[in-house]
């Protein structure tokens, strides 16, 4: 009886075999690995990222106006406080500015919120520069440079309402 060493055939078959498996195995292997990476990107994109649904813009929008309205309600009292006074109205305005910071926005609105920090952040420094007895020009070109956040939040948060749902971050 012959030994299976003798005949080579069923060796080099089974070498084939394995060539054309490996040939196989490779790109079905990538395929599954960017499969499963198109998955996972989705999946953060639309849960971290927050991509930019009419709702999400629409309730962010009403949480940063709703922010806003409680802000200027403060602002409305520091204007008519001495500068000794300020500091009170300034420390709400603060708060007010850290709450609005843990906003959470979709991508596409972080512009917007970023101009409307701004905007408060602005506004306190010259409450600031005015208990400490800047001058006039200094608190007031403050101010004018917070109606220029104000505006461009404005702006920003239009457009983001009629591009919702197919803004780009």
């Amino acid at each position: 009886m012959a030994n299976r060493m003798d005949n080579p055939a069923p060796l080099k078959a089974r070498a084939t075999v394995q060539k054309k498996l490996r040939r196989f195995l490779l790109p079905a292997s990538l395929l599954i690995v960017l499969f499963i990476v198109a998955a996972a990107g989705t999946y953060a994109w639309y849960s971290l990222v927050r991509p930019c649904e009419v709702t999400a813009v629409e309730e962010a929008s009403a949480l940063l106006f709703s922010q806003l309205k409680r802000y200027d309600d403060v602002y409305q009292v520091a204007t008519a406080a001495s500068r000794t006074s300020v500091v009170l109205p300034v420390s709400v305005l603060q708060r007010t500015l850290i709450d609005t910071q843990q906003v959470v926005v979709p991508a596409c609105m972080q512009t917007a919120k970023d101009e409307l920090l701004n905007y408060m952040g602005t506004v306190i420094r010259a409450f600031q520069a005015y208990g400490v007895g800047e001058t006039d020009a200094t608190v007031r070109g403050l101010i004018d440079e917070s109606e220029t956040h104000l505006d461009i939040f404005r702006t920003e948060l239009k457009t983001v309402k009629e591009c919702a749902p197919y803004c780009i971050p």
